[in-house]
């Protein structure tokens, strides 16, 4: 009886809400998109008279796709303005004549249509849509067992009824648990479908990526996250290799924050040693904030150390190394002011103590004393005291850290200036600036906001003028004009804004973290690939570590170029418009034959890039491959004494033939 009386509350409460939606003209569930293909279905017939003049002409139009098409673009672009023209000309009620036509092509089309015009009637917030799929759903198309998208049109307007057929489905006739994300919105529910989902979870996974358990933690997540932790948690202790690594990459994408800790013991205990590199994160996922700032944390630093010092994997050790020297921690934590940023700057300097990170007590007490007078300058509302503190606190660990005489016991380790100089330099991007300088003050600041020093600053006063060099880094431009045009320097490369405000004011121009990658025909990222740009001459930018190669650049117009394999590409690419420039290489297959047109075993091939570069000996089918970037390359197959070169492009056909003259 309860149960009853349940059910009937639910379906007032649905009718309520129906009646509520309809008379406010609001969309039941969303629209459907308008196909790639339109324009080529629709012949140009695309003005509102011809999509008008489509749906009233709806006979011969349902055949040729226009009508279905020209409801959606009317739906998409004139939901307001057509409104009541579509509610007139859209199909109510299905064509029975048409349903029952043993031509099951018209049946398919008349059918797509009464679906598709269900689903924009109730885009357009007409209660006929909800009549219509149940009629759908009760007469599912052909021999369909279901029709799931009246199924799923029907939950949005809270109609879960059909949840036990789909759960029939799914443990019956092999559908996917996905279907069950329809019914997640209903509170009853919730719990059986979380009790479905978390075996599929634990015990169907068998690849490194399953669909299936895929969508199940989606809907998971969706429902109840402390469950999906603890299956995700289950996941990776409870597997091994690939698998355990996908799980891995699972909690980074729902609870990123528990991944360290994972980390730490994939690390530790993992066999397989081209996994490990996957649980270190890079130095581009810390600097755009992909993973969770613990990875950027002293605790964090410290036991790569400790794992570096234990294993003698040179590859991982080349690796942890270059992300140690080259990443800058994440100050993530949410203080409320900055007394609190101020002690757990002195805090940290505890801490590098105690990793021995930073040495001498005197030292660490002078660096504390600094911070406590700088806290006790903003207590008492000084705040431009306080930044020079603060200043005096960060250049008294650049200097040690520099220092390399060793004359006394004070010493700073990269890890202990890393984290003291940057929290330093937190605070002091937060503090005011003193206005000292009635002129036009121009510096550079790199992606993170944090300031680096310019080459030089010229501006334009009849002509291009330097600008005077402060020693800090920045530059002052005096001139009594009220603008000027002026022209950032920087790693040889120049940028040039126009109309800046020249008096009492600071003008930042910002370098972006351009970054290279080389990947391979799949498009994996692969090593190892040599960067230059061009900037007046070609200029270093490095070598690709894991597939990318990054450097700190002006937004301009380049030309970067890539070596692989002796063989060089040049691209050219704005930075203001996208930091990421791709590289993809081809795989060459070099095919060999003989006179006979058969294929040639043992062929020993090569192909020119400065001199003769060997590929390999072609196998029984005559051929060996090669990942190279796409160019205009000389081969050359012999065999036997006997060669023969060619030449071809690989970014036009990636086969290279040659027929070589022997039986």
């Amino acid at each position: 009886m309860k149960k009853k009386l349940k059910m009937k509350n639910k379906l007032s409460l649905i009718l309520l809400i129906l009646i509520q939606f309809n008379s406010l003209s609001q969309s039941l569930w969303d629209k459907l998109s308008v196909p790639l293909e339109y324009n080529q279905i629709m012949n140009n017939d695309t003005t509102l008279l011809d999509l008008e003049t489509i749906v009233y002409n709806k006979e011969e139009n349902i055949i040729n796709l226009k009508y279905i098409y020209a409801v959606r673009e009317l739906v998409d672009k004139y939901k307001t303005e057509k409104r009541e023209f579509l509610l007139l000309n859209l199909l109510t009620v299905p064509d029975t004549v048409k349903l029952i036509t043993s031509d099951s092509i018209l049946y398919e089309l008349w059918y797509w249509a009464f679906e598709n015009d269900m689903i924009a009637r109730g885009y357009l917030g007409d209660l006929q849509a909800v009549d219509g799929m149940k009629y759908l759903r009760d007469n599912p198309k052909g021999t369909d067992q279901v029709n799931l998208t009246a199924i799923y049109y029907l939950t949005r307007v809270g109609i879960y009824e059909d949840y036990q057929t789909i759960l029939n489905l799914v443990n019956d006739s092999g559908y996917s648990p996905c279907y069950l994300r329809y019914f997640i919105e209903d509170p009853d529910l919730v719990v059986e479908i979380k009790n479905i989902l978390l075996p599929i979870i634990k015990y169907n996974s068998k690849t490194e990526y399953d669909f299936i358990v895929s969508c199940s933690l989606e809907i998971l997540s969706q429902i109840d996250s402390v469950a999906l932790n603890e299956a995700l948690e289950w996941g990776f202790n409870n597997n091994v290799g690939r698998l355990k690594l996908w799980f891995f990459n699972q909690v980074g994408k729902y609870n990123k924050e528990y991944q360290p800790s994972l980390s730490k013991i994939a690390l530790l205990s993992e066999t397989d040693v081209e996994l490990l590199s996957y649980y270190l994160p890079s130095v581009y996922d810390i600097t755009y904030k992909n993973v969770s700032p613990k990875y950027s944390s002293p605790n964090w630093i410290n036991f790569l150390n400790e794992f570096s010092n234990s294993m003698n994997y040179d590859l991982l050790k080349k690796r942890i190394n270059y992300f140690k020297t080259n990443f800058i921690p994440i100050n993530d934590i949410g203080f409320s002011n900055f007394s609190e940023y101020i002690d757990f700057t002195s805090n940290l300097v505890d801490t590098t103590v105690n990793y021995n990170w930073l040495g001498d007590l005197t030292f660490s007490n002078e660096l504390k004393s600094i911070l406590t007078t700088a806290k006790t300058n903003l207590q008492n509302g000084d705040s431009l005291a306080c930044r020079v503190q603060i200043k005096e606190f960060q250049d008294l660990v650049d200097n040690v850290y520099k220092d390399s005489l060793n004359t006394d016991p004070r010493f700073v380790t990269i890890e202990g200036w890393k984290f003291l100089y940057w929290n330093a330099q937190y605070i002091l991007d937060r503090l005011p600036e003193p206005q000292t300088n009635p002129n036009l003050l121009v510096n550079l600041k790199n992606s993170l906001g944090n300031q680096i020093p310019a080459n030089n600053v010229m501006y334009y006063e009849g002509s291009w003028k330097d600008a005077v060099n402060n020693g800090d880094g920045t530059f002052t431009v005096i001139t009594s004009k009220p603008t000027v045009s002026i022209r950032m320097f920087y790693e040889y490369a120049n940028q040039t804004v126009n109309n800046v405000p020249a008096q009492n004011n600071t003008y930042t121009f910002t370098t972006v973290n351009a970054s290279v990658q080389l990947k391979n025909s799949s498009g994996n990222l692969i090593d190892e690939g040599t960067v230059q740009y061009y900037a007046g001459a070609w200029r270093s930018f490095g070598t690709t570590i894991n597939g990318v190669a990054y450097k700190e650049l002006l937004p301009v117009n380049y030309s970067f170029r890539m070596t692989y394999e002796y063989v060089l590409n040049d691209k050219q690419q704005n930075l203001s418009e996208n930091p990421v420039v791709d590289f993809n290489t081809v795989l060459c297959t070099i095919k060999v034959t003989n006179a006979n047109n058969q294929p040639l075993e043992g062929a020993n091939t090569k192909y020119y890039s400065i001199a003769w570069r060997d590929i390999g000996l072609t196998n029984s089918s005559g051929e060996i491959t090669k990942e190279l970037l796409p160019k205009n390359l000389s081969f050359r197959a012999t065999y036997n004494n006997v060669s023969r070169d060619k030449q071809q492009d690989i970014s036009v056909n990636n086969l290279v033939e040659i027929m070589l003259n022997v039986p």
